[in-house]
C-alpha cells in the first residue's frame, strides 16, 4: 500500500512518477533534472537528492543514494512505498574479464556478496532483474550506439577489501576478479544484487545498466571528460528504456 510520505526522502506519493532511476552520485540527479522536462527537485536532505520530471510524456523520478547496498535499498524501498513500480539503476561499475572502459553493461543477474539483500529474502533466492524491463534496456542500449555487453554482475560491500587492490583484504583482488571472470561475471558494483532482491521482495520491477568506468585489473578510471559525456548518454539511454512501455503522464 503506498505511503503518504517517505521517512528519508521527505516527499509524497503525488510527487513521484511510476518509474524511477536510482543513481549514486547526486550530481547525476542535477544533470537528469536538466535533461527532463518540467523537473522539480523534491529533496536534498542527507545527500539523497531526488527530482521528478517527464521524458517523452512519461513521468520519471531520479534519486541519488550515495554508495552501497544498504542506502540503495532504503531509497528503493521508500519509493516503492510511495507507489513507484519500475526501477532502473543507472550507475558506474568496475570491469571484469574482457569488459572495457566506456562500455555499457547490462546486468542479467548478480552474485549476492553483499549483506543487505539477505534482510529481504534468503540467499537461496537469485538476484535477477525484471525480464520485460531488461528487454527494454537492451533495446535502448543497442539503439544508443555505445559499445556494450550483458551478463552477470558481482556485488560487494567492501570496496577496499573486496573490489579495489589495496592489500587490505583476505584474498588478492586480482585473484578474485580472475575467478569471477572464469564464472562469466562482467562487472562489479556495490548495489545491483541488493536492488534486484529488494525489488522482488517488494513486488516491483528492477533492472540495472551501468557504465564501466573503472578497470578492475588496474584501477584506472575513464578520463574525466569522457566519463561525463558517457554518464549523460547513460541517462538518455535509461530514460528511453523506462519510457518504452510506461504510461503517459496525465
Amino acid at each position: 500500500m503506498p505511503s503518504a510520505n517517505a521517512w528519508y526522502l521527505r516527499c509524497g506519493a503525488d510527487e513521484v512518477g511510476e518509474s524511477a532511476v536510482l543513481v549514486g552520485d547526486r550530481g547525476r540527479v542535477l544533470l537528469a533534472a536538466d535533461m527532463l522536462e518540467d523537473a522539480t527537485i523534491l529533496n536534498e536532505d542527507r545527500g539523497l537528492t531526488t527530482a521528478t520530471g517527464t521524458h517523452a510524456g512519461h513521468r520519471i523520478t531520479v534519486s541519488a543514494f550515495g554508495m552501497g547496498a544498504p542506502i540503495a535499498a532504503v531509497v528503493l524501498h521508500e519509493l516503492a512505498m510511495l507507489g513507484v513500480k519500475r526501477f532502473l539503476r543507472l550507475g558506474t561499475a568496475m570491469t571484469v574479464g574482457d569488459t572495457e572502459l566506456g562500455e555499457f553493461v547490462v546486468a542479467h543477474g548478480a552474485v549476492r556478496n553483499e549483506s543487505t539483500s539477505a534482510s529481504y529474502l534468503p540467499l537461496a533466492f537469485p538476484a535477477v532483474p525484471d525480464l520485460p524491463l531488461t528487454v527494454d534496456v537492451e533495446a535502448a542500449v543497442s539503439a544508443s550506439g555505445v559499445p556494450h555487453r550483458s551478463g552477470l554482475f558481482a556485488t560487494f560491500d567492501g570496496f577496499y577489501t573486496e573490489m579495489f587492490e589495496t592489500g587490505s583484504g583476505t584474498e588478492p583482488v586480482q585473484d578474485r576478479y580472475a575467478s569471477l571472470a572464469r564464472a562469466g561475471v562482467i562487472a562489479t558494483d556495490m548495489e545491483t544484487s541488493a536492488i534486484f532482491v529488494a525489488a522482488r521482495a517488494l513486488g516491483v520491477s528492477a533492472a540495472s545498466l551501468c557504465l564501466a568506468s573503472v578497470s578492475g585489473l588496474t584501477n584506472d578510471k575513464m578520463p574525466h571528460d569522457e566519463r561525463v559525456a558517457a554518464e549523460r548518454a547513460l541517462l538518455e539511454t535509461g530514460f528511453g528504456a523506462l519510457s518504452a512501455h510506461a504510461p503517459i503522464a496525465a
